[in-house]
This record gives structure tokens, sequence and C-alpha cells, in this order.
């Protein structure tokens, strides 16, 4: 991201510390960080055991070519195979979830030859690279569309907002017809791959329905399919499992991961079916594609989302904000949905129950006036288009923690409809 301090800095909070889930800007301000710097700190930020395990690395080696093995990438793979789902055995590694996917890309047309086509849903998030944002809507007046690729985007359900007032298990069906309907007639050169976030992060917070997930699957199985699944978002404990696959039962041929993973530290990766072929010399090569000190850190990190139970702690914490958050929506008539699952906990703000239009402007007002009591809410705030309100601390959050949040979080609201905001 290019940095220009003569835009964009206007209200922007400048962070100078951060110790589990408060952070502290430059003028000496605590804040109480429930987005988990972009859901990345599933474990407190800072932990001791992180910055140790960091240090040591960075005292040993702190970058190898990938012609090299080090000894970190080695125990990360090695412990990372342990817990993968199914038979995820194949672990390939980068820096950042956008190149996560785009690897996951390669290898699904790598071992889908003369197929031309990659089908993805219409609320995707995939990332921000030129490749990633193609896959990823909306993106207004993009600039980059004549060097982008071309995905074809199918529709999906959306149990608050379904098609025709159906029933989920009804527009679930449908989306599944469509999508094999798609596959059938609606492409040119043949499908490599299908690729969805289980719960669509960016796109809305949308947990799609176990029926549709595992309708998904089965399209995939029976037309020789390769099925990605995004859970840069979702990995790590976030929904209460230590993987979405694990919470819905369901194993996908390639499956990214990063942000949680690395404890503060850039990292992510994929994980890729025994199955499938993998990449040839030179196809898949970064130079920074592995950083022995982020696998040293993520080795930590891993061992501490285990031995501190914190996929336990997410559900917990997740069932007692979803609760709370219900009963504050009978108060609060902003809140239109409360979602889940586990702490990949959010609320859509709406101007009117029953037409559920958006209250784009109350969910800015949230952001703002949460920050200046000293708490951060996540806000699906790009392109002016988001009216969620994301309530994301790191899994170990104190339970205190959690309900001054809540708390907050309900003040704000009350004081932005006795404003007459939406």
């Amino acid at each position: 991201m290019i940095h220009d301090p003569l835009e964009g800095d206007e209200g922007k909070i400048t962070l100078v510390r951060a110790r589990g889930s408060l952070v502290w800007d430059d003028q000496g301000r605590e804040y109480l960080d429930c987005t988990s710097q972009a859901w990345s700190n599933n474990l407190g930020a800072n932990d001791p055991r992180v910055v140790k395990a960091a240090i040591a690395q960075m005292q040993e080696i702190t970058h190898a070519r990938p012609n090299f093995n080090t000894l970190p990438l080695l125990e990360l793979t090695a412990k990372l195979r342990q817990i993968a789902p199914g038979d995820l055995n194949r672990i390939g590694y980068c820096l950042h979830g956008s190149l996560a996917v785009e690897m996951a890309i390669k290898l699904a047309f790598k071992n889908k030859p003369g197929r031309h086509n990659l089908i993805v849903l219409q609320d995707a998030y995939h990332g921000r690279s030129i490749t990633t944002m193609a896959a990823s809507w909306p993106h207004p007046d993009n600039p980059f569309l004549p060097i982008q690729p071309r995905f074809v985007r199918v529709p999906h359900p959306d149990p608050y907002r379904p098609r025709l007032g159906m029933d989920v298990e009804a527009e679930s069906k449908l989306c599944l017809y469509l999508l094999e309907e798609t596959i059938a007639k609606g492409v040119d050169g043949g499908v490599a791959a299908i690729m969805l976030e289980p719960i669509m992060g960016n796109g809305g917070h949308i947990e799609l329905p176990l029926s549709f997930l595992k309708g998904v699957r089965d399209i995939c199985d029976r037309h020789d399919i390769v099925l990605i699944w995004d859970e840069i978002q979702s990995c790590f404990g976030r929904t209460g499992k230590m993987f979405a696959a694990d919470l819905y039962g369901i194993v996908p041929d390639i499956m990214t991961f990063g942000k949680g993973v690395g404890g503060g530290f850039p990292l992510a990766g994929i994980f890729a079916s025994d199955r499938l072929q993998g990449f040839e010399s030179g196809e898949d090569a970064l130079t920074f594609g592995q950083f022995p000190v982020a696998m040293a850190a993520a080795v930590a990190t891993v061992d501490a989302i285990i031995s501190d139970g914190l996929c336990d702690k997410a559900r917990e914490h997740g069932a007692y904000a979803t609760q709370r958050l219900a009963e504050m929506s009978e108060r609060r008539k902003l809140i239109g949905h409360v979602r889940g699952p586990g702490l990949f906990v959010s609320v859509e703000l709406v101007k009117d129950r029953q037409t559920k239009e958006p209250a784009r402007k109350a969910a800015s007002e949230v952001y703002r006036r949460g920050a200046a009591k000293g708490v951060l809410f996540g806000e699906s705030r790009y392109a002016g288009l988001g009216n969620l309100i994301k309530v994301k601390p790191p899994l170990d959050c104190t339970h205190e923690q959690m309900s001054h949040a809540l708390d907050i979080l309900d003040e704000v609201l009350g004081s932005i409809e006795a404003d007459g905001i939406a």
C-alpha cells in the first residue's frame, strides 16, 4: 500500500504498542481491539511465547531462498500436517493471503489441463492482488479490468436475504441447481475449480448453509472439479474449530490459510490433497516464500492455540456475544441480524427491519463513536458499501473484555438511534 501523508490520514489512529486484546496509540490512549488487526491476532498481540520464538530464530537465520529447507519450515510443516483436515497433507507457503489464493488457483489449473474457467460466488472476497481482486466483488470503478483475468460468478444462498422469500433450504437447492447449470451450459472450455469462503468475510459475514456446502462438494466430485476453500479469515480457531472444514465436516481439495497462523507475523499458504499433482520446479517460487522468523512464530502460535484451548474459548466467547447481541436487538432497532459462528461475530445494521435497507452511515458512526470510547469495532466500510459491525477480538480475550465491548456497542447504538442516524 502506498502511504501518502497528504491524503487519508485525517482521523487515522497511529498505533505504537499492543498486548493481548489491547492496543495503544501515540497519544497514550488505550483501545480494546475487536478487529484483532484484520482478524490476524487470533492469539493475543505480542504473545511472549511468539516473541521469544521469533527473536531466537532471528539470532540464527532470518532468510533462506526456496531452494533450501530450514528448521522452522520443517517443524511447522510437520505440525500443520498433524492438524490438517482429511488428506490435506501437502503444504505451500507465502506471506500474504492473496498470494495463497493465487497459489491455490495455479495448482487447480495445473491439475485440470485444458479447462479454462474458475467459478466463484457473487459476494466473494479473495484478496486485493490483480488476480484475487478480479475474483472478488464489488470493486466500484475498477481501473484494473483491462489486465485482470475473468472469473465466472454464480449466486449463493443468503439466510438473511433469501431470494423470492424462499426458506434457506429451498434457496440452497436453487443455487446448487444454477451452479450445475452454469457448469453444463454457462462456460466455454470447462471448469477447473470452484472457489468459495465457507463463511463469506468481506462479502457480508454470510455463513453459507451446510446443505449448500455439501452440495458444492458433491457437484465437484461428480464433475471432477477441484474444490478450493478460502479459509484465510476462518482458520486457526476463529470459528470455534481449528478450521471451518472441521466445523462443517467437509474436506476441500485445496484450502488456503493465513492471518491467524503467524501470531502477528506475515505468513499464509495452502493445504492440498495428496491426490493432486504438485508444482514443477519454478512454477511457484517466491524469494520470500518461506520466512523463517514468521515460521518460528507460527510454530509457537499454533502450539499456544492448542495448549490454551482457544478453539473452546472462541466457542464460549461467541456464544456469549451472540446471545447478548440477540438480547440487544430487542432494544436496538438498528440491529437487523446477528451472525457467528464462534468468534466470527458480527451484526448487520439496517434502516428498517422489514425492507432490510443497509444502514451504512450508522455503521461508520459505530466505528467512530466506539473508538472515542476506547473500543475498536470492525467495519465493512470498503468503498462505503459496508453496514456490518464486527466484534472479533483475539480468541484469548477475557470475559470482562468481551462484556465491556458489548456494553460500549449497546451504548453507541443507543446514541446513534437517539440522533436519528441510519
